[in-house]
């Protein structure tokens, strides 16, 4: 599954400085800082230029997720608060607006 802006032309990888819709309608920015998934199946996830991947046992290399297993991936992002602090949200592919 391709993640891209409105505009099409962006591509995204982890390091990458990214706007994204907090919980209450906000937007924030942030940095990519790891990808996950809640199953087990995928223990090696990587962004590449906005294609979400995992490393396929099977195959032995890394294989574009499929959209009905991209729903249990999600995107570790670093910011800074207000006050300095780092925190780290944790938001759905669909909830990516594009890059800095």
């Amino acid at each position: 599954m391709n993640i891209f802006n409105i505009n099409g032309s962006e591509k995204m990888n982890i390091g990458d400085e990214v706007v994204y819709n907090g919980d209450y309608g906000d937007i924030l920015c942030g940095k990519i800082t790891a990808i996950g998934s809640d199953k087990d199946s995928y223990d090696d996830i990587k962004l590449e230029d906005g294609v979400f991947m995992y490393k396929s046992k099977k195959l032995k290399k890394y294989v574009e997720f499929k959209e009905k297993s991209l729903q249990s991936v999600y995107i570790e992002i670093t910011r800074q608060s207000t006050r300095g602090d780092k925190n780290l949200d944790y938001i759905l592919p669909n909830e990516l607006i594009g890059n800095v």
